[in-house]
C-alpha cells in the first residue's frame, strides 16, 4: 500500500468509532507513520500483516483500545522501543493489553505446541493475563489467523508447527470463548496443513456438488420465505457455509461417508426475538418431515460457551436432508463474536451474564489449589473439549460438562466437598453405579456421607469413576493432604497386589526411582496411592526388567519370522520355518513376558516367563531356551482363564457381563459354582483379550464390582 492508500484505509477504519474514542487510535497511527511506513519485517510477519491484523480485529468488532494495542504491538514486536514519553500518550488499559500480549508472545511455548504441553506454568501466566483483560486474546487469535492464512507460502515443516500450535491452543481458546468466526477458519487452515490429502478430498467433494447443493438450498429458502411471509413472521434466511474440519470430525466420530452426513446442506434463520425462534421451528417442521434424534434446543440449554440456537434436521426435496439453525440476531452475534461482543456494550450498567459464563472457567481453573502445572494442562484440555453434555441438579440448574463425564465428575463439578462426600447417586430418580456415564438431559442427585473420604479407586483409569481432569486433581489433592504414611501403606498394597496378579513381584523397584526423580521407594508408593504415578506404567517397566535375557549362543543380528503362517503372533530369533505354538499350560497373551522352549517333536513351545512348567524345563535343559518376541502387528485375540470369588447375589453375573461388554471382551465360557453354606459364588471364566493391557483393564474393572472377594488370572 502506498501512502495515499494507507491514509484512505485509516480514515475508513476511524469512521467506525465515535470522536471521543479516537485519541488513542490517532496517537498510535501517527507513531507508526513516524517510526516507519514500511517496517522491515522478518519471519512469519509479512509487510501487509498489520493491515490484515486490524481488519480481522475490526470484523470481530474490537474496541478502540484493542486496535490501539494491536498497532503498538506491531511496533514493539519489530524492535521499536517505546519510551516513557511515548507511553504517556496512551491510556493505562491500552498499555496493559500491550504489555501482556508482548509478554506471552515472547515465550518459547507460544511458538511450539510440544513446548506448551510441557509447560503448565506458561499456560497459567496466559490465563492470568486473560482474566485481567480477556481482550488480549482477541489480538492473540487474530494474529495467529493472519499468520495461518499466509502460511500457504511457508515450508511444510513450518506449516505443521503453526497448525499443531493452533490446534493445541488457539482453536480451543476460540471455541471456549465463543469466537466461532475465528475458530472455524483456524481449524480449517490447521487441518489443511496437517492432513492435506484429507482436506483436498473433502474440499473436492464439496466443490463437485456445489451447484446441486446451492440449487437445493435456494429452492428450500424460497419455500420457507413464502411460508414465513404467509404466517407474518419476519426473518432473514441464508445458506450456512460448511467447514471442512467439522465435516471431517463428524465423519470420523460417527464413522460416516460424506454422503451419510445430514448437514452438508444447511440454512440459518435469524429473527428478532425468542418467541419467533420457536414459531419458525414449528413452521419448518410443518413444511418438511424432521428427524427427531437430530433436534437440539441450545436456547433452553446453552452450550458451555453460552452458544444459543435451535438445530433441527429435515428431509427435503428428493429425500435429501438439510440442517436448519434458528436464532435471534443477538444470539447470532454472540455465536460469531463470543467475548468480543461483550465490549460493544461494556459501558452499560447491565451485567453481561453471557460474558461472565464465557470467562468463569478460566477463573475456576486458576482459583483451585488442587492443580499443579501438569493438572492445569489436563484441565485446560478438558475444559476446551468441544463435545459437551448438559445435565441438571435436583434444583433444575444446568451443569455443563465434558462428554463422557460420570456421576462422580458431576459431584465434583457441583462442589469439591460434595465430591469428597459422595457415596451414591441417582440419575433420573434411579440409583446407579458411580461409574455411570451421563447424557444430556439427565437429572442427578448425589447421595453423600457426613465424612469427606473419597475412594482411591476413583483414581484408577480402568475403574472408570472419573473422566474430568479437574475432579481427578481434587481427589489427588485430598490424598496428598491426608496422611503420607497411610499413602505409603496403601500404595504398597496396591502395587504389590498388581505385581502379584501378573507374576512380577520379583521386580526391583529401586531401579525406577531415577525415572521419577525420587530418592526412596516409600515416596514411589505414596505417589501410586495418590494417582500421580500410574500402576500400569510400573507394570510395564517391571515387565521390561524381568524379561528373560537371551543366551549368547542364540544371538543373531536380525530377527526372522519363524513360520510361513502369517497368523502366528510370534517371532523367533535364529530359526526359520519352525512351528511355534502357544503353551496351553499358561496361555500367554500379547504383551506378556514370554520365552521359548525347543521341544523334540512340536517345534517351539511359547510360555509366559512366570509359568511353572517353563521355569522347570529351562532349569533342567537350559540349552533348549530360545528368545521369542511378539509381532508388532499381531491382530488376534487370546483366550484367558479368570477365576472370581464373590458373595452370592443374583445380579453379580449381570454386572460382570456388563463390565465385559463395556470393555469389548467376548466370553468363551462361564461357569458358576455357588457355595450355599458360606454364601459364596465361585466363577470360572474364559474371555478373549487383545493384549496384556486389555487383560489388565478387565481385571481392574471386575475388581470394582460390588460384593467381589477376589479375581485373578489362572492357567
Amino acid at each position: 500500500m502506498n501512502q495515499t492508500d494507507v491514509q484512505i484505509w485509516w480514515q475508513n477504519l476511524k469512521l467506525k468509532f465515535p470522536e471521543k474514542k479516537l485519541e488513542n487510535l490517532n496517537n498510535a497511527f501517527d507513531l507508526i507513520k513516524e517510526k516507519s511506513t514500511d517496517l522491515n519485517l522478518n519471519g512469519n510477519i509479512s509487510k501487509n500483516h498489520l493491515r490484515f491484523l486490524i481488519e480481522v480485529l475490526n470484523n470481530l468488532q474490537a474496541d478502540d483500545e484493542v486496535i490501539t494495542a494491536a498497532l503498538l504491538f506491531h511496533l514493539v514486536r519489530n524492535g521499536e522501543d517505546l519510551s516513557d514519553e511515548i507511553r504517556s500518550a496512551f491510556s493505562d488499559k491500552v498499555l496493559f493489553i500491550l504489555d501482556e500480549i508482548t509478554k506471552v508472545t515472547q515465550f518459547e511455548w507460544m511458538n511450539d505446541a510440544e513446548a506448551l504441553r510441557n509447560n503448565g506454568e506458561a499456560l497459567r501466566r496466559l490465563l492470568f493475563a486473560m482474566i485481567k483483560d480477556v481482550r488480549l486474546v482477541l489480538i492473540l487469535l487474530a494474529d495467529q489467523l493472519v499468520i495461518l492464512r499466509a502460511a500457504v507460502h511457508f515450508p511444510e515443516a513450518e506449516q505443521k508447527r503453526l497448525a499443531q500450535l493452533s490446534q493445541t491452543l488457539h482453536a480451543p481458546l476460540a471455541n471456549r470463548l465463543g469466537i466461532w468466526q475465528v475458530k472455524w477458519e483456524i481449524e480449517d487452515l490447521a487441518f489443511r496443513y496437517l492432513k492435506p490429502e484429507e482436506y483436498k478430498e473433502i474440499a473436492k467433494l464439496l466443490s463437485e456438488r456445489r451447484s446441486d447443493r446451492e440449487e437445493f438450498i435456494s429452492h428450500s429458502i424460497q419455500q420457507l420465505e413464502s411460508k414465513l411471509d404467509e404466517m407474518g413472521v419476519k426473518a432473514e434466511i441464508a445458506g450456512r457455509p460448511k467447514h471442512i474440519f467439522s465435516i471431517y470430525k463428524k465423519m470420523q466420530k460417527k464413522n460416516l461417508t460424506f454422503d451419510g452426513l445430514f448437514d452438508i446442506r444447511a440454512i440459518r434463520v435469524l429473527v428478532d426475538n425468542l418467541s419467533d425462534c420457536y414459531a419458525v421451528l414449528g413452521i419448518v417442521h410443518s413444511l418438511w418431515k424432521h428427524i427427531p434424534k437430530e433436534f437440539d434446543d441450545y436456547i433452553a440449554m446453552p452450550k458451555g460457551n453460552n452458544y444459543q440456537s435451535l438445530h433441527t434436521v429435515v428431509i427435503g426435496k428428493g429425500g435429501k436432508t438439510m440442517e436448519v439453525q434458528i436464532r435471534t440476531y443477538q444470539m447470532h452475534e454472540h455465536a460469531e463474536l463470543g467475548v468480543a461482543a461483550h465490549w460493544r456494550y461494556k459501558d452499560g450498567s447491565k451485567q453481561d451474564v453471557s460474558f461472565d459464563n464465557k470467562v468463569n472457567w478460566m477463573r475456576q481453573l486458576l482459583s483451585s489449589d488442587d492443580a499443579d502445572n501438569d493438572d492445569l494442562l489436563a484441565q485446560f484440555e478438558s475444559e476446551t473439549e468441544e463435545e459437551r453434555i448438559y445435565v441438571f441438579t435436583p434444583a433444575g440448574d444446568v451443569i455443563d460438562m465434558s462428554a463422557g463425564s460420570t456421576v462422580v465428575d458431576f459431584a465434583y463439578q457441583v462442589h469439591t466437598e460434595v465430591g469428597h462426600r459422595t457415596r451414591g447417586a441417582k440419575v433420573n430418580g434411579n440409583i446407579v453405579p458411580l461409574t455411570t456415564t451421563l447424557e444430556t438431559g439427565d437429572r442427578i442427585e448425589i447421595l453423600t456421607s457426613k465424612i469427606a473420604k473419597p475412594s482411591r479407586d476413583w483414581l484408577s483409569e480402568q475403574a472408570g469413576y472419573l473422566k474430568s481432569a479437574r475432579a481427578k486433581a481434587k481427589v489427588r489433592h485430598w490424598f496428598r493432604a491426608n496422611d503420607y504414611d497411610q499413602n505409603v501403606i496403601v500404595g504398597k498394597e496396591t502395587l504389590d497386589k498388581e505385581l502379584k496378579k501378573f507374576a512380577l513381584e520379583e521386580v526391583d523397584l529401586s531401579r525406577f526411582l531415577k525415572k521419577y526423580n525420587l530418592h526412596e521407594v516409600d515416596t514411589l508408593y505414596a505417589r501410586v496411592a495418590t494417582g500421580d504415578i500410574s500402576v500400569n506404567q510400573l507394570l510395564r517397566l517391571a515387565e521390561e526388567q524381568l524379561r528373560p535375557k537371551e543366551p549368547e549362543y542364540f544371538k543373531v543380528s536380525k530377527p526372522v519370522q519363524t513360520s510361513q503362517n502369517n497368523s502366528s503372533p510370534f517371532l523367533i530369533e535364529g530359526l526359520m520355518n519352525v512351528m511355534a505354538t502357544k503353551a496351553n499350560c499358561c496361555n500367554p497373551v500379547l504383551g506378556d513376558v514370554i520365552g521359548g522352549f525347543i521341544t523334540r517333536t512340536r517345534g517351539v513351545s511359547v510360555h509366559r516367563a512366570d509359568c511353572e512348567n517353563y521355569t522347570r524345563m529351562i532349569s533342567e535343559e537350559p540349552e533348549r531356551i530360545i528368545p521369542v518376541s511378539w509381532k508388532e502387528d499381531t491382530n488376534i485375540s487370546f483366550p484367558v482363564n479368570i477365576k472370581i470369588t464373590a458373595h452370592d447375589r443374583k445380579s453379580f453375573i449381570k454386572d460382570l457381563s456388563s463390565v465385559l461388554a463395556s470393555l469389548k471382551a467376548n466370553i468363551d465360557a462361564l461357569s458358576a459354582k455357588p457355595d450355599t453354606t458360606h454364601g459364596i459364588n465361585n466363577i470360572e471364566l474364559t474371555v478373549r483379550v487383545h493384549n496384556f493391557e486389555h487383560l489388565n483393564q478387565i481385571l481392574s474393572r471386575i475388581s470394582t464390582i460390588e460384593y467381589l472377594i477376589s479375581v485373578r488370572r489362572v492357567a
